[in-house]
C-alpha cells in the first residue's frame, strides 16, 4: 500500500484518539466539579443565562391543568413585588436544572408545597446516593429551558416531503439507465433537499432543542428509577422509550464524525420525519411527560432548599397550630438580622420611627409564612402557623403609564385585601396606610379600614403607621407595638427589637438636626411640633 494511505490511516487513528481523550478528560472534570461541590455545597451552576426563563412553568400552569384551579392562595404580583420574593428567590436557586429552577419557583408563587422532604435525611444518611442524584441532575442542566406547553410546538410536515426523501434512491436507481440524467438527478435532489432542511431548520431550531431536552430528561427519568429513593416515579415510560432513543439524531454537530451524519440526514430529510415523529408522540404523551418534568422539579427543588438550610444556620421546620406565634426569627435576606419574638392575639398595629424595623419585620414574617407553605422551612428558632392567604400592600408607588396617582394605587392596592374568602386564614400587612393623603382623611379612612378588617375572625393583621392617633382610636381592637431608637453623642441607635405598646419617639426632627440642616429650621419646626402637641391636648376631640 502507498504512503498516502497509512498517513491517512494514522490521521483518522489520531483524529478519534484526541476526540477520545478530550471526551474522557471532560467526564473526568465534571466528576471532579460534583465532588467538589458537595463537599463546599456551593451552588453549583451560578451562571446568568439571558435566556433563563425560571417564571415559565408558573405562566403557563392554568394552561397545562384541566382541574379548576383555587388560586386565591397564589402569590400575586404586588405580594411579590411589595416582599422582593425574586430576591428571595434568587438566594434559594441552588437547582441543578432549568426543570427545577422554574419548580422552585411556582411553588413559591402557588404555595403549593413541596411533599417529599424524607429526602433530605435519605441524603444526609447516603453519600452516595446523594452524589448520584446531584450527578444525574447536573448532566440534564441549565443549557435549555422548556416549554411546557405542547401546542407551541409548529407541525409543518407535508406529505411532499415523502417524495423528496426518495429522490435520491431513484436518482441512484436511475443512473442504471441513464449516467448523465441520473447524475443531474442526484445533484438536483440533494440541493433541494438541501434547502427544504436548511429552512425547516430555520424555522423550528429552538423547537428541535426542547424536544432533544425532552428526550434527555425521559433518560435520566430512567436512571433516576434506579435510585433507592423513597418515593418512586409512578408514570409509565414505554410508550416514549421506544422513539426517544433516535432523539440522539437532533443533536447538534459538533464534531467531523457529525458533519458526516449531518450530510447524511439532509440529503434524506431525516430531521423532518423525526421531528415531526417526536412531536406526534410527546403530544399523545404529554402528561407522562409533565409528570417527568414534576418528578425532575421536586426533586431538584428539594435538594436546592437542603442546600439553602445548610448555609442559613437559623432554619427550621415548621409547625402547623390554630396559634400564629414564633421566637428568634429573622428576615433570610439580611445577613446579622436581630432575631424577634411574637405571639399572635389580635390583630397588630406597628408605630416608630422611620427606618426603626417596622417594614423589616413585617416583610420577615409575610416571607417566612411563604417559605413555609411551600418549602416547609423558616429562618426562625420556633415556628407555628396555620396555612392560609399571604397579601400585601406596601411599596405603592404612582403609575405614569396608567396615570394613577400615588393615592389611587394606594386604595386599588387595599381593595385587593376585600376579596376575603371565609374558609381560610388570612394574613394581611398594610405599611403606611392611606399615606397618600392629607393627615385628617388619612387617620379617618385608616380607623374605618382596619376597624372593618378587624372584623373577620380569619383574618391577621399587621398594620404600620407614624399616625399616633391610631393607637387610640383602635387601642380595643389592635395590639399595639413599636420598634423605637436612642440618640446618643449626636448618633442615632436602632435595636430593632419589638416592643410592647405604641411608640414613645420620634426621630424626623432630630435626623433633620444630624444631617445638618440650617439650625434655624430645625428649631423653629420644633416649636411648631410643641404648639400643635399643646393645641391638642386643649381640643374637645382629644
Amino acid at each position: 500500500m502507498s504512503p498516502d494511505f497509512y498517513f491517512f490511516i494514522l490521521l483518522i487513528i489520531a483524529i478519534l484518539t484526541v476526540m477520545l481523550i478530550t471526551e474522557i478528560r471532560q467526564r473526568y472534570q465534571f466528576r471532579k466539579s460534583i465532588k467538589q461541590h458537595l463537599k463546599h455545597k456551593d451552588i453549583y451552576d451560578d451562571i446568568e443565562r439571558p435566556y433563563a426563563f425560571y417564571d415559565t412553568y408558573f405562566k403557563v400552569f392554568e394552561v397545562l391543568t384541566t382541574k379548576k384551579q383555587n388560586t386565591s392562595r397564589w402569590i400575586d404580583d404586588k405580594t411579590w413585588s411589595d416582599l422582593n420574593m425574586n430576591h428571595v428567590f434568587h438566594s434559594l436557586n441552588y437547582t441543578y436544572t432549568s426543570i427545577g429552577e422554574n419548580h422552585l419557583y411556582h411553588v413559591l408563587r402557588l404555595q403549593s408545597s413541596l411533599t417529599h422532604f424524607s429526602l433530605w435525611e435519605e441524603i444526609k444518611h447516603d453519600e452516595t446516593l446523594h452524589h448520584r442524584l446531584v450527578t444525574l441532575l447536573a448532566k440534564l442542566g441549565k443549557q435549555i429551558y422548556p416549554k411546557y406547553d405542547w401546542s407551541h410546538y409548529q407541525h409543518r410536515f407535508h406529505s411532499i416531503y415523502y417524495l423528496f426523501s426518495l429522490l435520491p434512491l431513484l436518482s441512484i436507481g436511475i443512473m442504471f439507465f441513464h449516467v448523465p440524467i441520473g447524475i443531474f438527478a442526484f445533484l438536483f435532489s440533494l440541493l433541494l433537499n438541501y434547502v427544504v432542511s436548511l429552512r425547516f431548520k430555520h424555522y423550528v431550531e429552538r423547537d428541535i432543542d426542547s424536544l432533544f431536552f425532552t428526550g434527555r430528561v425521559i433518560y435520566t427519568l430512567k436512571e433516576l428509577k434506579k435510585l433507592p429513593l423513597s418515593f418512586s416515579f409512578k408514570s409509565d415510560l414505554s410508550a416514549l422509550n421506544h422513539v426517544n432513543r433516535w432523539r440522539f439524531l437532533l443533536l447538534k454537530v459538533t464534531t467531523l464524525p457529525g458533519y458526516f451524519v449531518l450530510m447524511v440526514k439532509y440529503t434524506f430529510l431525516i430531521d423532518i420525519h423525526l421531528y415531526h415523529l417526536l412531536i406526534k408522540r410527546f403530544k399523545e404523551n404529554q402528561e407522562t411527560i409533565h409528570a417527568c418534568y414534576r418528578y425532575i422539579g421536586e426533586l431538584d427543588s428539594l435538594l436546592a432548599i437542603e442546600q439553602w438550610r445548610y448555609h442559613h444556620g437559623g432554619c427550621t421546620t415548621p409547625t402547623h397550630h390554630d396559634n400564629f406565634k414564633f421566637s428568634r426569627l429573622t428576615h433570610p435576606l439580611i445577613e446579622d438580622a436581630v432575631p424577634n419574638d411574637f405571639v399572635f392575639k389580635q390583630n397588630v398595629l406597628l408605630t416608630g420611627s422611620n427606618a426603626s424595623g417596622k417594614s423589616t419585620f413585617m416583610k420577615a414574617i409575610a416571607v417566612n409564612l411563604i417559605l413555609a407553605q411551600a418549602a416547609n422551612t423558616v429562618t426562625a428558632e420556633h415556628f407555628q402557623y396555620q396555612p392560609g392567604i399571604i397579601k400585601t400592600t406596601m411599596a405603592n408607588a404612582d403609575d405614569v403609564l396608567s396615570g394613577d396617582s400615588y393615592f389611587m394605587a394606594e386604595i386599588k392596592s387595599l381593595k385587593r385585601l376585600l376579596a376575603i374568602d371565609s374558609q381560610l386564614t388570612h394574613y394581611y400587612f398594610i405599611d403606611e396606610i392611606f399615606k397618600g393623603t392629607n393627615t385628617a382623611e388619612r387617620v379617618a379612612a385608616s380607623t374605618s379600614a382596619l376597624t372593618y378588617l378587624a372584623q373577620y375572625p380569619q383574618l391577621k393583621v399587621f398594620a404600620a403607621t407614624h399616625d399616633i392617633e391610631l393607637t387610640y382610636q383602635l387601642n380595643s381592637i389592635y395590639h399595639n407595638c413599636h420598634f423605637n431608637e436612642t440618640i446618643e453623642k449626636d448618633r442615632i441607635h436602632f435595636d430593632y427589637t419589638l416592643k410592647e405598646g405604641p411608640a414613645n419617639t420620634r426621630n424626623a426632627l432630630e435626623l433633620i438636626r444630624l444631617m445638618k440642616f440650617p439650625n434655624e429650621i430645625y428649631t423653629d419646626a420644633k416649636k411648631r411640633v410643641q404648639r400643635f402637641e399643646a393645641a391638642k391636648k386643649t381640643s374637645p376631640d382629644s
